[in-house]
């Protein structure tokens, strides 16, 4: 099987806290979209995956020049999408890209928004499967291979010093940051605790099931969105985001709804949704999924003080886990 020819699922993290060790690495979690890209250098070619399976290259024309930053035939490299704005990712700004459908509008945003692919691993290189070699090692490769450029960086990264690096990282307004055993293989389509996202801010995956009515203002829109995330098997109620949105994400947001509207409660037993007279549910599809920060999880599971952070459409429902 030559691994150049096959969709690869990336290898996924679990959630930990920040601690030091000599025996992992750590380095910045960018808030992108995750990318496993397929370079060509002889057929000039560049093919990038997200994790929902689709190949979405189009949307990115700036990034069509990789394999010029590239040694090597045939390469698969693992990274994030990103918008960077005064050097930080920025996902409005990435958002704005992701949800484009328009040529004309794609090469204006690909010109006035520009994306970089922040690239954090190799996988393949001329016929060779690297996955099985210590990370260590494809690190080593990955320098070799990849020489950066305005479309292409090389996620750095410290070894050992985890809590300083996040505490820095924190202070900066940052996401969190990722740790990664030395020794450890790329795990493909797996979740390993070999990976580890340590986050500075409390932000979940949500599944839109349902929202609720507008009233005043939003009286043509939507007032909330009802969310849910797969626990012990189930949907589980996890809490109304009813701020965050722009009138025009709102809009964006009730039109995809709009389509996956159902009559039946996507729940085994309707939740206390706690809305004041004058305002329904209505019901949709599980189909859609959007990142929500909050405060902290309640007793019963539900979000306090959800905020609306953004769509994630390279993220598919089953992988909403509590």
């Amino acid at each position: 099987m030559d691994l150049f020819e096959e969709k690869i699922k990336p290898m996924l993290a679990f959630s930990s806290q920040p601690f030091d060790s000599e025996e992992w690495c750590f380095e910045l979690k960018f808030d992108g979209t995750r990318c496993i890209s397929y370079i060509n250098t002889k057929e000039k070619s560049v093919k990038m995956l997200n994790r929902r399976m689709i190949f979405f290259e189009n949307r990115y024309p700036e990034l069509q020049e990789m394999w010029k930053d590239v040694k090597g035939e045939k390469v698969i490299l693992d990274g994030e999408v990103v918008v960077f704005h005064q050097g930080k990712p920025d996902f409005y700004k990435l958002a704005e890209r992701e949800h484009v459908e328009s040529k004309t509008r794609i090469e204006f945003l690909s010109k006035l928004i520009p994306a970089t692919y922040v690239v954090f691993d190799i996988l393949y290189k001329d016929g060779k499967d690297l996955t099985q070699l210590p990370l260590i090692e494809r690190k080593k490769i990955l320098e070799e291979t990849v020489t950066e450029s305005s479309r292409v960086v090389i996620s750095q990264y410290v070894i050992g010093k985890g809590i300083k690096f996040f505490e820095e990282v924190k202070k900066r307004g940052l996401e969190g940051i990722m740790a990664k055993k030395l020794d450890s293989p790329y795990l493909i389509g797996e979740r390993s605790k070999l990976w580890l996202k340590i986050k500075a801010l409390e932000t979940l995956d949500v599944i839109i099931v349902g929202y609720t009515t507008g009233t005043g203002k939003r009286g043509e829109l939507l007032g909330s969105l009802i969310t849910a995330c797969y626990h012990e098997g189930k949907l589980k109620y996890v809490g109304k985001i009813g701020t965050g949105f722009s009138e025009e994400q709102l809009a964006e947001i009730l039109k995809k709804l709009e389509k996956i509207r159902t009559e039946k409660c996507p729940f085994e037993k309707i939740p206390d949704l706690k809305l004041p007279p004058g305002r329904e549910p209505v019901w949709v599809e599980p189909k859609l999924v959007c990142e929500a920060k909050f405060m902290n999880l309640s007793k019963d599971l539900v979000m306090r003080a959800p905020v609306f952070v953004r769509l994630r459409e390279d993220k598919l429902p089953e992988e909403c886990e509590l």
